[in-house]
């Protein structure tokens, strides 16, 4: 977890750093300070590992911070936000011990990966915001600077032409040796001055460069080692995943082969069993339909069989009721 302290003297600006911020996982804003003498203090309560530091503040601006935070805390690493786009405080802010530059109008994207590049960069050099663009600027001074010397060369040349022009052979100024002297010495502090500035150009353009270079070369290098680490960890899942897949097929030929022999062991079995049963309800059927036949007959049989002899009973019935009718009318007659 990258721990953050935020000092700038316009709040918001610090809120709207601080919703940046905290959107990624390793980041975690320790405080906020709005002047260099609450960035001190915060820096000795809070131990952050990173300082975006505003430049112009009240009651202690951020170079002044930043060189008392380098000295007694050199573990803490500065980077200045800031809205000067002007290489004099670039080169103050390095001297002050800072670790980088960014201006305000940097998106969130820039910011937290310049945060994660000065925060893994254990080196003691200052990570300078040498760019093409950078390069091309102290190319263009030095260019400026050269033709500049030139021209103030030139006129001082054109004007001891001018002055040996008008001196004859036969007049001769007594002057004449003081006055060359003269040239000659603002001729060798020109080209002193010259050589100077040309030099001071000359190293800042190669350190410039070598700085270039080491932050290509070390950028390179964490690109191929983060490439290698997500390649390697791509091959790993791949051949995890392949010998996962192999593992299925296997399981899945040994389970189709197990299927198909138990389809070939137990069909005939399960076929055998079967039939018999199959016969046996073939041949239930049939019973019960005869069954079935048999029953119906019957109870047309009884149903017959009942209704005749409801009948017959009904004629005896019938029968023995003519007979004693009969019987009490003989009876009645003989006794009259």
């Amino acid at each position: 977890m990258i721990r953050i302290l935020l000092v700038d003297d316009q709040a918001l600006l610090c809120e709207v750093l601080k919703t940046w911020l905290e959107v990624e996982e390793d980041f975690e804003v320790a405080g906020v300070a709005h002047n260099g003498e609450e960035a001190i203090v915060q820096v000795e309560k809070l131990r952050p590992d990173i300082i975006l530091m505003d430049i112009d503040m009240p009651k202690m601006n951020g170079i002044e911070a930043t060189e008392l935070i380098t000295e007694r805390f050199p573990q803490v690493k500065v980077i200045f936000l800031s809205a000067h786009d002007d290489d004099m405080y670039l080169g103050k802010s390095l001297r002050a011990g800072a670790k980088g530059y960014l201006l305000k109008n940097t998106t969130a994207e820039e910011l937290a990966e310049k945060i994660r590049s000065v925060y893994s960069d254990n080196s003691q050099s200052p990570s300078l915001p040498v760019d093409k663009e950078t390069i091309s600027t102290i190319q263009k001074q030095l260019e400026d600077l050269v033709q500049t010397y030139q021209a103030k060369f030139q006129e001082q040349l054109e004007a001891a032409q001018a002055s040996l022009n008008k001196i004859s052979v036969v007049d001769i100024d007594p002057s004449y040796d003081r006055r060359i002297s003269e040239l000659e010495t603002v001729t060798k502090k020109s080209w002193e001055s010259l050589r100077s500035e040309v030099l001071n150009v000359q190293n800042q353009f190669s350190e410039a460069n070598r700085n270039l270079d080491s932050q290509l070369t070390r950028q390179l290098l964490n690109l191929k080692q983060e490439m290698d680490s997500r390649l390697n960890t791509a091959l790993a899942d791949w051949s995890r995943q392949r010998a996962a897949l192999q593992e299925w097929a296997v399981q899945r030929d040994e389970i189709r082969n197990v299927s198909e022999d138990f389809e070939s062991t137990y069909r005939n079995e399960l076929m055998t069993m079967v039939n018999p049963l199959r016969a046996s309800v073939k041949d239930l059927d049939r019973q019960l339909r005869i069954m079935r036949n048999g029953l119906i007959s019957a109870i047309i049989v009884a149903t017959m069989s009942l209704s005749f002899a409801g009948w017959l009973f009904l004629f005896n019935l019938k029968d023995n009721g003519n007979s004693a009718r009969q019987s009490m009318e003989k009876l009645e007659s003989s006794q009259r």
